[in-house]
């Protein structure tokens, strides 16, 4: 089976959720997103957004939606409600997660509710593949049974046209020596005429 060259992959798929649901965390847009995945994996923001639309977001529907609760809560808190208590994090950690654009809520996110989509996807995928091989084989099985059917048709004529030149050989031993057979168009023996 062919694979295409540039077909979307589970990393690409699993990038693509997790920074539209980043961008949707923060408040951002989701085409900022698309474009964010866009330059990562070498294609367009639409085809990102294509993607998203059509096969993506319905495997990550709940977390789309605490992405949106986050959103409004931390819309709440910057509004004038209690700011949020600062997790104690060294500087390292901090400048390593600001570099790779990561959180380590986004971490912790993943691992709970995005690792768990996953497999279900790869679950759904492989039941496709053996799906569609059993269907290849019940394929195969059928003509391999209709072959077997006209084999035996042909084995049953064979007998029977051995059985036409056994009984005429009988006849012609009582018959003249000199006695000559032809085969007509249809395989049967016939008598030649003196």
């Amino acid at each position: 089976m062919n694979i295409r060259q540039d077909a979307w992959s589970k990393d690409d798929d699993l990038l693509l959720a997790t920074i539209v649901l980043k961008h949707v965390r923060e408040g951002s847009t989701q085409l900022k997103a698309f474009e964010e995945v866009a330059e990562i994996v070498n294609r367009t923001a639409a085809a990102c957004g294509f993607r998203w639309n059509a096969v993506v977001r319905q495997h990550y529907i709940s977390e789309m939606e605490t992405a949106k609760k986050e959103r409004k809560q931390r819309i709440r808190i910057e509004r004038g409600q209690p700011e949020r208590k600062m997790e104690h994090t060294s500087p390292s950690r901090l400048s390593e997660a600001s570099k790779n654009g990561i959180t380590m809520s986004d971490v912790i996110h993943y691992l709970t509710t995005i690792a768990p989509a996953e497999n279900a996807v790869s679950l759904q995928e492989e039941n496709n593949r053996l799906q569609r091989e059993l269907e290849a084989v019940k394929k195969e099985l059928h003509q391999l049974k209709e072959g077997y059917k006209s084999m035996q048709e042909d084995y049953e004529s064979l007998i029977q046209i051995m059985e036409r030149a056994r009984k005429l050989v009988v006849f012609s031993e009582d018959a003249p020596a000199s006695t000559k057979f032809k085969m007509d168009k249809n395989g049967n023996l016939e008598k030649v005429a003196e």
